[in-house]
């Protein structure tokens, strides 16, 4: 016979069960999934002779309804040997409490059709103007764009234009419609010029593979597509400097340099860090543009907290300036040196675009910011800028006027969620560990007054004995979600670093469950599965993250990189913080979080 649906109203109550009630539940579902049905009992005095339980667990019972949407077939009625349709699952509750409820049930008042592929058990309740949108494919829901903000991405300004907002406040689909609404106005003004006109940037790679693949919905006349560039930072930085000097690029990462730098301090009598010299490299000197001893000695070190009196700021600099050297002879590059480099070329050759709009803008470095403000000519419409200081994971500081990008007077702020659920935020938002964040204009920026529309199932926390464990919690709850309709495509699962990764990816595969990176292929209809930094700026219904544990977050990699180093361990802890609070709020519906032994300190503080 069929599997046991899932009713509407069930993944609410769901997720008020202890986990033990859970998995008993669960155990049930699989058993009518391999067609086996455990003994329904008829409840006396029902209102609706249809009405069954299940025994669920020790005191525990199912409220069982029929299915109206799928009546049996008559192998289905001869093998279950009576003319009922198949069940739906309802609700689970203290067996007494189940038999008073399954006795009020009246065929008239039954909730109404049972989930379908639009995932409709899961779905947050939010308002009037939204509730279409809420109940389309989740495609479209990714390009729905507020009815309020249309005013904003449709402007037009003297200049620079700055959006922030907390999470789930729709400005990657801001960036999104800003993007599509100026290549329509470049295609109407330059009908003969079809070159790209429009940068559309953003952090990583993945958030610029889903922005290219909306922004194919959005604009599907391929002449008007075309005049649009996406692309990340990074990759934008190589181009430039490529095309320039015909060499590609050898990158180097932040944890490879400390490690080099390391070497360096050790061999120059230096009592600092590798991870030190590098942030002082990167924060400082590269931030600052600094070319000179004397201004390194004079400059105000913004956001570091260490002291360097002058003779020490002498011998860091004569280390910096000779290793620096040395990696420009070798050929190998950091990636906020390559956008300084970007930015020095494009001064001399000149701008690439009519607009550049800009997503995720928190995270970009000084020298990524003037690479920005060389490509497009100050003028009208030039930069479009959002993003949210609450959602840093850099240690970047910026000052937006400094750089030559005047927002003042054009600022938005959103305090209205409406692609989070406010049961998603109430959860998250004291991961954080704080009140104001510094912003791209030099102001504070605080959540104050920040909400959502959106109301939904409070997030699960699952605590775990084991590895192995852990990992079968995981493939039940993700069952749970594809039996509720949800697509294997809108379902999101990450943990910290690539070995908890690979250990989700074996077990999904063996439940029968396709999966797929999360920067893989958009369409493809697999469950996403990668680290909590792939999952920055996208959108899911439903995401999981796996070990949220002591001895896994912060990673000790990262506390023993900081080599005691207070200032560096406050800034690896902040950043923690933010990357766990950026990972939970990527789900708009249901969040679920595990771990083995002790929680994180970052969910346990609280």
């Amino acid at each position: 016979m069929s599997a046991l649906a899932i009713a509407p109203t069930f993944l609410s109550d769901f997720t008020r069960l202890t986990p033990d009630v859970q998995l008993d539940t669960l155990a049930v579902m699989r058993a009518y999934q391999a067609g086996d049905r455990p003994g329904l009992e008829s409840v006396a005095g029902a209102a609706d002779p249809r009405v069954r339980v299940v025994s669920i667990a020790r005191d525990w019972s199912g409220v069982i309804v029929p299915d109206p949407d799928a009546a049996p077939g008559p192998e289905e009625a001869e093998e279950a040997g009576s003319d009922d349709p198949p069940y739906r699952l309802l609700t689970v509750r203290p067996r007494a409490e189940a038999l008073r409820y399954a006795r009020s049930l009246r065929p008239e008042t039954l909730p109404d059709a049972p989930t379908g592929t639009d995932g409709a058990a899961l779905a947050p309740v939010g308002p009037p103007e939204l509730a279409g949108a809420l109940n389309s494919p989740f495609a479209q829901w990714q390009i729905t764009l507020h009815p309020d903000q249309h005013q904003v991405t449709e402007g037009h300004f003297n200049g620079s234009v700055q959006v922030t907002g907390g999470p789930g406040t729709g400005k990657t689909v801001m960036a999104l419609h800003r993007a599509a609404h100026l290549a329509e106005l470049d295609a109407a003004a330059h009908p003969e010029d079809d070159r790209e006109s429009v940068l559309l940037t953003t952090y990583n790679r993945g958030l610029a593979q889903s922005l290219a693949e909306r922004l194919d919905q959005l604009l599907p006349d391929p002449g008007t597509r075309s005049r649009v560039r996406v692309a990340t930072i990074d990759s934008l930085a190589r181009t430039i400097v490529q095309s320039h000097t015909g060499v590609a690029p050898r990158m180097a990462s932040r944890d490879e340099l400390a490690q080099r730098w390391r070497a360096v301090a050790l061999a120059d009598g230096l009592p600092f860090s590798g991870r030190f010299l590098v942030d002082e490299w990167e924060q400082v000197i590269l931030a600052k543009g600094l070319e000179l001893l004397p201004d390194y000695i004079r400059c105000e070190r913004s956001g570091r907290v260490q002291h360097l009196a002058p003779e020490h700021r002498r011998q860091v600099w004569e280390t910096i300036r000779r290793y620096a050297g040395a990696m420009r002879v070798e050929g190998l590059w950091s990636y906020p040196q390559l956008a300084g480099e970007a930015a020095r070329l494009l001064d001399r050759s000149g701008p690439l675009y009519r607009h550049v709009v800009v997503d995720e803008a928190q995270d970009l470095h000084p020298t990524q910011w003037r690479m920005l403000r060389a490509a497009v000519p100050e003028g009208p419409d030039d930069l479009f800028i959002v993003g949210d200081p609450h959602q840093r994971v850099s240690d970047n500081r910026v000052s937006l006027a400094s750089l030559g990008i005047n927002v003042r007077g054009r600022g938005h702020r959103l305090r209205v969620s409406y692609r989070v659920t406010q049961e998603i935020l109430d959860w998250s938002m004291p991961i954080l560990g704080r009140r104001s964040a510094l912003g791209m204009d030099d102001d504070a920026d605080t959540l104050a007054g920040y909400r959502s529309l959106l109301r939904g199932p409070a997030p699960v926390v699952r605590g775990c004995a084991s590895r192995a464990e852990e990992l079968t919690a995981l493939g039940e709850w993700v069952r749970v979600w594809l039996e509720a309709g949800v697509g294997a495509s809108e379902i999101a699962v990450a943990g910290r670093n690539h070995w908890v990764v690979r250990g989700i990816a074996k077990e999904l595969e063996a439940r029968g469950v396709a999966t797929t990176p999360l920067e893989g292929a958009g369409a493809l209809s697999a469950v996403r599965v990668g680290t909590m930094h792939q999952l920055k700026g996208q959108e899911f219904r439903c995401v999981a993250l796996l070990g949220v544990s002591e001895h896994l977050l912060p990673p000790r990699a990262a506390l023993e990189a900081a080599e005691g180093d207070q200032v560096a361990l406050e800034h690896v802890y902040q950043q923690e913080r933010t990357l766990l609070f950026v990972a939970c709020t990527r789900a708009r519906d249901a969040l679920y979080v595990s771990h083995v032994g002790q929680p994180s300190q970052l969910i346990s503080e609280w």
